[in-house]
């Protein structure tokens, strides 16, 4: 197994094939956009390919029943080692186990929440970057694919030379940007970003922000998990 398939074919053709092995893949993007159905279908996937897999869940996000619908099968669940944290000990606590399991593929989600919550200033910073690095180790030294996932935060744009709000302009535009992205981007070795485009409609949109160069590609959210559209 080299790479674990995200569902979407074309996802799957901006990372190389899939989720690779032995690399760091962050997914970010904003609530909704699929970053947590994105790793159900990696767990199911992997689970098919015969390898096991880790879901360490730190936000309460993990959901059984979409695995088995996912992949048609309750017997996925028992290749799947699920680990809920509720602190930064915890989350950190969990990469000793990943000996004893052995897995081919690793999701943290949401990698960043708890630190968030238990750090502030430039310790926060730190102590990511300290997880960042150990799961870079454990993915280059173990082969195993580890996938976290990210939030976004809305950052005004503002014109180049203008500091202060000219109070004339009624609002200012926003785009999304990852919380902490600089922190964790030193030891990611891919970098994707989901955009909802039209959720009533489940379309949403992927792009390979590291390394840049590719198209943005659409996807959509299916009983059957990521998929492409049709």
């Amino acid at each position: 197994m080299e790479t674990i398939s995200t569902g979407s074919k074309a996802i799957d053709a901006l990372l190389g094939g899939g989720v690779r092995m032995a690399m760091v893949t962050d997914v970010y993007g904003e609530s909704g956009s699929g970053k947590s159905q994105l790793c159900f279908t990696l767990c199911a996937n992997c689970v098919r390919d015969g390898g096991r897999a880790m879901f360490v869940d730190t936000v309460g996000t993990f959901r059984p029943e979409r695995i088995v619908e996912i992949s048609g099968s309750t017997r996925a669940l028992d290749k799947i080692t699920f680990v809920r944290t509720l602190n930064t000990l915890d989350q950190v606590g969990t990469l000793d186990k990943i000996q004893d399991v052995d897995p081919s593929l690793i999701v943290v989600d949401t990698v960043t929440s708890l630190f968030s919550a238990e750090y502030s200033g430039p310790e926060r910073h730190l102590a990511v970057m300290r997880h960042l690095h150990e799961l870079a180790l454990v993915a280059i030294n173990a082969g195993s694919a580890v996938v976290v996932t990210n939030m976004v935060r809305n950052v005004p744009i503002m014109p180049l030379g203008e500091s202060v709000r000219n109070v004339t302009q009624p609002v200012i535009p926003d785009q999304h940007r990852e919380y902490l992205g600089s922190s964790i981007s030193i030891y990611s070795h891919m970098k994707l970003k989901l955009k909802i485009v039209d959720a009533r409609k489940s379309l949403f949109q992927a792009q390979l922000v590291y390394p840049p160069g590719e198209e943005p590609v659409s996807y959509s959210i299916a009983r059957g998990g990521i998929t492409d559209i049709d």
